[in-house]
């Protein structure tokens, strides 16, 4: 029998990162080891092979940008057009791995099982996660029920979606999830549970797929506070070409932010700072110009914004786009 191989690809991260000791758990470099290196430390992979490694990057997922994102969809959309890829795991740093995730959920044109990992403490500490994650990650490729489900997120024996997936946590193992839908799935004793799919239009079934290189529109993103100057939206939007407000609550602007971005001509999308829950249109925002953000977080949302800004939209259409993906 032909066994096609998983793509294993290195981004950096804290799941390649070394410490001063096995006590060092949040003081440590993070990118210090490469994808093979971190293959060969986990012995029981060799059951879910064969595979194959390649090195995308060597950073902190801090220092992750549209550019890198860009680049690594087209990596991985030529991987997969190889007949002998499987599957493919993509080792990555967890402070920017929900957004390098949805980018990639809107952007990859797959059906075979895309999935990433990393870990919450470096490969030299005490009770790293880093092995178990990765091994999680690929017998989660390896699962014919992960296939034509978008990109995942396996972490701490649970398996996310990309559209809802965030880290909750500053340093806590078991921070990847979502508050509001639960886990998509688990991972336990080598089998692949997914209790929910997708619904939301993601990889094959996107218009954002990329085929070649582009340069993204900017798109900021203010978060509200008590007594903001509203001189701030302004200043941002100046230096973009859509602009993302994260709101209190359910959204709420303040009538002096409302007024402001009555004078910003850009896209702008109304979400909320609070990362959980919907945000909903409302009768002023038709008259105000806004789009709501559905669940989407602001940083998932101005994702979203970045892509469908590659070409000019309407209003409408921009409704359009973030009712569906």
């Amino acid at each position: 029998m032909n066994v096609k191989k998983i793509m294993i690809i290195g981004t950096g991260g804290t799941i390649a990162g070394t410490g001063n000791g096995a006590s060092a758990l949040t003081e440590y470099r993070a990118g210090s080891i490469g994808v093979e290196e971190l293959i060969q430390a986990v012995p029981t992979l060799e059951r879910y092979g064969p595979f194959e490694s390649i090195q995308f990057s060597n950073i902190d997922s801090s220092e992750m940008s549209p550019y890198r994102w860009v680049r690594l969809a087209l990596l991985i959309n030529d991987i997969a057009k190889r007949d002998d890829i499987g599957g493919i795991v993509i080792t990555h740093g967890t402070d920017t791995m929900e957004e390098t995730a949805y980018f990639l959920h809107l952007t990859v044109d797959v059906d075979i099982p895309v999935v990433m990992t990393g870990s919450m403490r470096p490969a030299t500490a005490l009770s790293a996660d880093g092995p178990v994650n990765l091994l999680q990650a690929v017998q989660v490729a390896r699962s014919e029920s992960a296939k034509g489900q978008g990109v995942l997120v396996v972490m701490n024996g649970y398996i996310d979606s990309a559209r809802e997936v965030a880290k909750l946590h500053t340093t806590e193992v078991g921070t990847f999830g979502n508050a509001q839908l639960g886990h998509m799935g688990c991972v336990q004793n080598g089998k692949v549970y997914l209790y929910y799919a997708p619904c939301r239009t993601h990889t094959k079934d996107s218009e954002f797929i990329l085929r070649e290189e582009v340069e993204l529109p900017s798109v900021g993103i203010v978060n509200l506070y008590g007594g903001m100057d509203t001189e701030i939206l302004t200043m941002v939007a100046r230096q973009s070409q859509g602009l993302i407000v994260g709101g209190f609550g359910h959204g709420t602007l303040p009538q002096g932010v409302r007024d402001t971005l009555k004078k910003i001509t850009i896209p702008k999308v109304r979400s909320s700072r609070i990362g959980n829950g919907i945000v909903s249109s409302n009768s002023s925002d038709i008259k105000e110009g806004l789009i709501v953000s559905d669940s989407l977080s602001p940083v998932k949302a101005r994702i979203l914004l970045m892509l469908a800004l590659q070409r000019e939209r309407s209003r409408e259409d921009l409704e359009r786009i973030f009712a569906r993906y």
